[in-house]
């Protein structure tokens, strides 16, 4: 997926017109990463369900598991990166720009896992679990701000946006890709003015056509990567810092990280309401009640004799 991705938003030019582009390849790459983790683990573990019940008594086997996959899922971004980052044309400016990006689509894998790992535990079968898959998968795509603002969304939806995981990730992804270094030779009252055959000599971030710029009266309203944040509405989100753009992502990546630890810890209760319903018939975490049998037998020379009959 990340190759098609990469291919399909082949090489991005630095101007206006490439803004809308890199929020969808950015939002693709997450949804994707997260989409891929969910179906992955839906796959694999309700086969792994009489392993568990099996194994539970030693107290290993969900710390085991969880340790494993959350190894694996950290494994599979690097392809991510590796592949799409150059071929879209991200942000390369410093090695933490690309450090950030894998440090997000890692958290998002691991959230996929932590939902995958929630709902394949709660359900018996394969099937079940994939036809539930879609339930949780469509709120990610709609909820995330992409097609409609955040602050635009109707209650309960807008609610319902703080617990998905697109939001953040999303946030963080595309504020760490309009995240540069203040360029001094870029004087705004020069180059707004610039002609559109100037932009392979601007020092500026971005630069407009000679469309862009006719469409705005003139000037190009997008210099900088602050200008573009501007432009695509992401100077007013949440979390969000005053000072800095890397507090910005960092808040996001909190958030993150509360989500994986909250569908992680889901599925640890789910599987132990599973194995208590196995072992005792009940979800609860108090000790079953002892099953009741039959009364202790009464020897026979305690059992009562019948009444003898008395003449009238």
């Amino acid at each position: 997926s990340s190759l098609l991705i990469g291919l399909i938003f082949l090489q991005l030019e630095r101007d206006m017109s490439s803004l809308q582009t890199r929020l969808f390849s950015s939002f693709l790459l997450v949804f994707a990463q997260f989409l891929f983790a969910l179906l992955g683990v839906v796959n694999a573990f309700p086969a792994e369900r009489a392993v568990f019940l099996r194994e539970t008594m030693d107290k290993l086997y969900h710390p085991a598991k969880v340790c494993i996959d959350t190894i694996m899922q950290c494994l599979f971004p690097i392809l991510v990166v590796a592949i799409s980052y150059p071929l879209i044309g991200l942000n390369g400016e410093s090695f933490d720009r690309i450090l950030w990006f894998y440090t997000i689509m890692a958290v998002v894998s691991n959230c996929g896992a932590g939902v995958g790992f929630t709902v394949s535990a709660a359900v018996p079968s394969v099937n079940l679990a994939l036809s539930i898959a879609p339930g949780l998968v469509m709120p990610q795509l709609l909820l995330a701000g992409i097609f409609i603002k955040v602050e635009d969304l109707p209650q309960p939806f807008n609610a319902l946006s703080y617990l998905m995981v697109a939001r953040y990730a999303v946030q963080a992804t595309v504020v760490n890709e309009f995240t540069c270094t203040p360029k001094a030779s870029c004087d705004p009252t020069v180059w707004r003015m610039s002609p559109a055959d100037q932009c392979d000599n601007s020092p500026c971030d971005f630069c407009c056509t000679a469309h862009e710029m006719a469409a705005a009266g003139g000037l190009c309203p997008v210099l900088s990567c602050d200008d573009a944040l501007m432009s695509l509405g992401m100077d007013d989100i949440w979390p969000m810092s005053t000072t800095s753009t890397e507090e910005t992502i960092a808040y996001n990546l909190s958030a993150l990280l509360i989500l994986m630890c909250f569908f992680r810890l889901q599925g640890l209760n789910v599987l132990m309401c599973s194995y208590r319903r196995a072992t005792t018939g009940s979800c609860l975490p108090c000790r079953g009640t002892a099953a009741v049998g039959p009364g202790p037998t009464r020897p026979a020379s305690a059992a009562p004799s019948p009444k003898a009959d008395v003449p009238v």
